[in-house]
C-alpha cells in the first residue's frame, strides 16, 4: 500500500508541472509524502523517497527519451532521484512535530544540489517551475527560484498540521504566513521605454536530431519566413529575433550564410540578434549574434552553460555505450563572458536553451539588460511536453528578474512573457509563426538579483537551526524525565 501511495504522491507533483499546470497539487504532493515519511524506520522511508521520486521525474522527464531511446531517460531518472534520498534521512515524526520544519530548507538544499552536481547540475524538477500560477508566486522577487520552492514546502507543512488537527503548530504556521505577507505582494516595475521586435519561428524541415544535418534548410527556413514578414508590413520593427540553431552553418566564416543575411539587414534596415554554431576550424560554438546593417556582427555572445550530453560528452566512453548517439555529439566550447546584446536602449540578454535553468547565470544576465531573450531549439523533443515546461520556467524567470521576456524557438513555443510572468502572445508548436509586438524595457533590479546566492544560503541555514531547537528541545525533555 505504502508503495502505491508513495508513487501516486510523486505523479501528483508531476501533474502540477506543465502542461497540466495544476499548481496546487504541489503543495498536497508534499503534505502527502510528509505523512508517508512519518514514523518510519529509514530503510522504509528511503524506498517511499525512492518511489516517490520515480513517480514524479519519471514522467516530468519523459520527453528525455524522444528520440534517443529509454536507457538515457531511466538514467537520468534515476541519478536525479537518487539526489532527493538524502531528504529521507529526517525522522519525521508526530511526537516530534518540530522536525517537519527542517523539510523546507532540506528540499531547497537538495534543489540546489540538483542544480549544480553532476556536470553543472540539471534542475528541471525544481518544485518553484509548477507554480508560475500560484498567488504567492512574486516571493520569487525576494528571493528567487529557492524562496518560491520553500514557501511550496512550508504550505505542505501547514496541510499536514492541519489534518492531523495539531492545532498549536497551525497557529504558529499561519503567524509565519501572515508575518510574511508583505513577501507575497508583487511589486510593478516602471518602464519608459519599449522596443517593437518581430520574432520567427522558422520552423524545421523535420523533427529529430536529424534537424541539424539539413542547416542550410533551416536557416533558409527563416530568411524566407523573415522576407516574408518585412514585405508585408508598412514599418519595419526595431528588431528582429531568430531562435537557437537558426544558423547552423557559420555565418562568421561561410560566405552564402552572410550574404544572405547581409541582405536580410541591409534591405530592410533592421538588426537580427540570430542563434548560431560557430566553427573556427578547431572548435564549435553556440552562439547569439546581433548583426546589424551596414556592419555584420556587431556582438556574439557564446553559451556558458553548455548542455551535458547535448552540447558536450561527459564520460564518454561509457555514454557510447549506453546510447548509439553519443557518438554523434561533439564538443563544444563554452563562452566565459556575459554579452548583453545592445539596440537603441535596449540591453537584451541573450539566454540559449539550458541556461534557463542556471540561477546565478540568469541574476547576471539580468542585472546589465532591461529585456531577456530567451532563444531555444525544441526539434530534438519533437512536440513532447519539454517546450511546454520550458516556458513554464521562463515565466518564472520573468517574475524572478522583474523582466519581460521573449522567448523564441525553431518548432516549438515561442513567446512573449511580461514581468508578471503573464503570456501575452503564444504560438502553435510545429508551426511557421510570428510573434510582433513592442516590449517594454525595465531597468529595476530585483532584490533577488541582488541578494539570490545569499538567500539560498540562509534559507537553507534556517533548517539547521530548527535542528538545533529540535536537539535542545529533546535533551531538556529527556532530563525532565530523569529528575526524580
Amino acid at each position: 500500500m505504502v508503495i502505491a501511495q508513495s508513487f501516486f504522491a510523486g505523479f501528483l507533483l508531476f501533474t502540477s508541472f506543465a502542461p497540466f499546470n495544476l499548481w496546487w497539487l504541489a503543495p498536497i504532493s508534499l503534505a502527502l509524502l510528509l505523512h508517508l515519511l512519518s514514523d518510519r524506520k529509514i530503510g522504509l522511508r528511503l524506498k517511499t523517497m525512492f518511489l516517490f521520486g520515480i513517480g514524479f521525474l519519471g514522467p516530468l522527464l519523459s520527453w528525455s527519451n524522444t528520440y534517443v531511446g529509454n536507457l538515457p531517460w531511466l538514467l537520468l531518472v534515476l541519478l536525479e532521484t537518487s539526489l532527493l534520498l538524502p531528504l529521507a534521512l529526517i525522522p519525521f515524526s508526530r511526537h516530534r512535530s518540530i522536525y517537519y520544519f527542517i523539510f523546507p530548507s532540506a528540499l531547497v538544499a537538495a534543489e540546489g544540489i540538483q542544480s549544480r552536481f553532476p556536470f553543472g547540475g540539471f534542475g528541471w524538477g525544481r518544485v518553484a517551475f509548477s507554480q508560475a500560477d500560484a498567488p504567492y508566486v512574486h516571493v520569487l522577487q525576494r528571493g528567487g527560484v529557492p524562496s518560491l520552492t520553500f514557501t511550496v514546502a512550508f504550505i505542505s507543512i501547514s496541510i499536514l498540521f492541519a489534518i492531523r488537527r495539531n492545532t498549536r503548530y497551525v497557529i504558529l504556521v499561519s503567524l509565519i504566513f501572515v508575518s510574511a505577507t508583505p513577501l507575497f505582494i508583487a511589486r510593478t516595475a516602471a518602464s519608459t521605454d519599449s522596443i517593437s521586435i518581430v520574432a520567427i519561428q522558422g520552423g524545421v524541415p523535420v523533427m529529430g536530431l536529424d534537424f541539424n544535418a539539413r542547416a542550410r534548410e533551416v536557416f533558409n527556413l527563416h530568411v524566407e519566413a523573415t522576407h516574408r514578414y518585412l514585405s508585408k508590413v508598412s514599418k519595419a520593427p526595431d528588431l528582429v529575433l531568430w531562435p537557437e540553431n537558426a544558423a547552423d552553418i557559420d555565418p562568421l566564416t561561410d560566405a552564402m550564410t552572410n550574404n544572405d543575411l547581409r541582405n536580410i539587414v541591409d534591405h530592410w534596415k533592421v538588426p537580427i540578434i540570430l542563434g548560431a554554431v560557430l566553427n573556427n576550424g578547431r572548435n564549435f560554438s553556440n552562439a547569439s549574434i546581433l548583426w546589424v546593417p551596414n556592419k555584420g556582427a556587431l556582438s556574439v555572445y557564446l553559451k556558458q552553460h553548455l548542455t551535458p550530453f547535448g552540447e558536450y560528452m561527459p564520460w564518454r566512453r561509457v555514454a557510447e555505450v549506453v546510447s548509439p548517439y553519443a557518438k554523434r555529439v561533439i564538443d563544444f566550447l563554452p563562452g566565459n563572458s556575459d554579452v548583453i546584446h545592445k539596440v537603441g536602449k535596449a540591453r537584451i540578454a541573450p539566454i540559449i536553451c539550458f541556461e534557463l535553468i542556471d540561477d546565478s547565470l540568469g541574476r547576471k544576465m539580468a542585472r546589465n539588460s532591461n529585456v531577456l531573450l530567451v532563444q531555444t531549439n525544441s526539434a530534438t523533443f519533437g512536440t513532447s511536453a519539454e517546450t511546454d515546461q520550458q516556458l513554464a520556467i521562463a515565466r518564472i524567470r520573468a517574475i524572478e528578474h522583474g523582466r519581460n521576456v521573449v522567448s523564441i524557438s525553431t518548432t516549438g513555443i515561442s513567446a512573449i512573457v511580461d514581468s508578471h510572468g503573464r503570456v501575452l502572445i503564444q504560438t502553435k508548436k510545429g508551426k511557421t509563426a510570428y510573434i510582433a509586438t513592442s516590449v517594454p524595457l525595465i531597468n529595476q533590479i530585483t532584490f533577488s538579483d541582488r541578494n539570490g546566492g545569499v538567500i539560498e544560503v540562509a534559507l537553507c541555514l534556517i533548517g539547521l537551526g530548527f535542528l538545533l531547537i529540535s536537539g535542545v528541545f529533546f535533551r531538556l525533555g529527556r532530563r525532565t524525565k530523569l529528575d526524580p
